[in-house]
């Protein structure tokens, strides 16, 4: 298959360039308006409180699940009738879409009303806190149903590639969160102020995406008159399938928590969501690659664009694993000062700085098994994903009854066991993806794997140099955040050079020099 016309190739690359570099901008300010929370959020409640709070956000997820496969279906297929100019199909996968989505919130919730009282016990919540605990858990299902029902304009947004202005809803909408959050802690609202604020950050982020899916689509009509059971066959066809993934990915992205949570108890569940914190969120960042090749590769599927659709996903995966490779290296190697200077970790918080070490690279290799996915979903293959999930249920399940059998029932145990498990599993993915795609494993490790690891070489380089440093500042923030911005500088500069110098080819050189010199003019006055 040819390639298409170069200015075609060329208009579709800014495409995923802008919505890659709103979603990125976004998502590092995201980063920064919640760097600050859980620190003061653990001024004001408990480490027990704030592990219920955790622990709401894992069923949440879990309750997601029951809509995971519509979003992909919203996305894959507005994409897919977008490029066809299908409007009246459009209108029948929101319509239908919706009846789906508000059937099974309808079901989950009520099903969730009922186990309650269990899930309290299971969880080992203390007695005094089993009000508190229902009513953060209910609150916080019923709001998120809520944005994954009415909610689909913003998936309908994502699909046409309005990104960008999806993201300036979802901006707007956490720094509401935010800013509420603060305002109720110090009215005295405890870790009720979490619950309110996001209850109202996704009501008005809900009906903004709604207003603008009408001004990005003024012939958009949703009703019953458009339900169609021909559309129902997307969402329990392909939807199943992205379903039963999506299900098996979510309990794999918090397995930790919970086997913290059941074996150990509810505060080790809150420790290892602050162990985890900062490379979840870092993750964000570059997670928005991903986020806008779903709908980029399936556009370029429906117009049968093979060899593009390959390019493009070699290239996302590329970049995505520089990008996330620089953040999680520093963030592995610097982990003890960064958690002190920033939770002023005590002995409750001791060994939340390994975790956050031990879990930086899994974190990279998981998501660097997104482009893979999007190739897959934006193919209408999406029952290939199964092999990611399946193969980390396994692996996380047999290392972890390994080492609950040779060292114990522990955290550390439990972090070591989970990360490996979610290497492993992830390097049999691309193995499996490159097979695909006919990528040889040569130049997978070449052009994508080791750029993203070259970072954490001159991390630990860099800490190791300076530990005398961080043995004169102990404990004292006054002292360790000055030089957790001068290593951060350091380190941006040493590895910037490097990757610029020996990781980069001659045309991604011209590219980053080209827009240097652009922003250099820009800023002369």
């Amino acid at each position: 298959m040819a390639l298409p016309p170069v200015n075609e190739a060329r208009q579709r690359q800014r495409t995923l360039l802008k919505n890659v570099s709103w979603n990125a901008l976004s998502k590092a300010f995201y980063l920064v308006s919640r760097f600050f929370l859980p620190p003061l959020i653990l001024a004001y409640v408990s480490l027990e409180e704030y592990g219920i709070w955790a622990t709401c956000f894992i069923l949440i997820s879990y309750l997601g699940t029951s809509t995971f496969g519509v979003a992909n279906v919203y996305v894959r297929y507005t994409a897919h009738y977008h490029a066809r100019q299908e409007m009246e199909n459009i209108n029948r996968l929101i319509s239908t879409g919706l009846a789906v989505t508000v059937s099974l919130s309808l079901i989950a919730l009520t099903a969730l009303w009922f186990l309650l009282p269990w899930l309290v016990v299971v969880f080992h919540i203390p007695a005094h806190l089993h009000r508190t605990a229902s009513m953060l858990i209910f609150g916080t299902a019923a709001t998120f149903l809520l944005d994954l029902t009415f909610g689909a304009m913003a998936h309908v947004l994502h699909g046409l590639q309005k990104i960008a202005e999806q993201t300036v809803i979802w901006v707007v909408g956490f720094c509401l969160e935010t800013v509420l959050i603060v305002v109720f802690l110090y009215a005295g609202k405890g870790i009720y102020s979490l619950l309110w604020a996001f209850m109202i950050r996704y009501v008005v982020a809900t009906i903004a995406c709604v207003w603008w899916c009408y001004q990005v689509m003024p012939e958009l009509s949703i009703g019953p008159r458009h339900f169609d059971r021909g559309a129902l066959k997307l969402f329990y066809g392909y939807g199943a399938v992205v379903q039963v993934t999506g299900i098996l990915s979510v309990f794999l992205n918090s397995i930790e928590k919970v086997i913290a949570g059941m074996f150990v108890g509810v505060g080790a569940t809150g420790l290892m969501d602050v162990g985890e914190k900062l490379p979840t969120m870092v993750a964000s960042i570059p997670a928005t690659i991903n986020e806008a090749l779903l709908p980029a590769l399936s556009q370029l599927h429906t117009l049968e664009l093979k060899q593009e659709m390959a390019r493009t996903y070699l290239i996302g995966a590329r970049y995505l694993n520089v990008m996330t490779g620089f953040f999680m290296g520093f963030l592995a190697a610097f982990a003890a000062p960064i958690l002190t200077a920033w939770m002023k970790a005590g002995d409750r918080l001791a060994i939340a700085p390994l975790i956050m070490a031990i879990f930086s690279l899994p974190y990279q290799m998981n998501l660097l098994t997104g482009p893979g996915s999007a190739f897959h979903r934006g193919a209408g293959k999406p029952l290939r994903e199964m092999v990611y999930p399946l193969a980390q249920l396994v692996s996380v399940v047999g290392l972890v009854a390994v080492g609950f059998a040779w060292q114990g029932k522990t955290v550390l145990v439990i972090s070591v066991a989970v990360a490996a498990g979610m290497v492993l599993s992830a390097v049999c993915y691309l193995l499996y993806t490159n097979r695909m795609l006919e990528v040889p494993v040569g130049a997978f490790v070449g052009r994508v794997l080791w750029p993203g690891l070259v970072p954490y070489l001159f991390g630990y380089m860099l800490f190791g140099a300076t530990l005398p440093l961080w043995h004169w500042a102990g404990n004292e923030r006054i002292r360790l955040l000055p030089l957790l911005i001068l290593t951060g500088l350091g380190y941006c500069g040493i590895v910037g050079w490097v990757m610029f110098r020996f990781v980069f080819d001659s045309e991604e050189q011209t590219f980053i020099k080209s827009k240097l010199a652009r922003f250099g003019r820009r800023a002369q006055p």
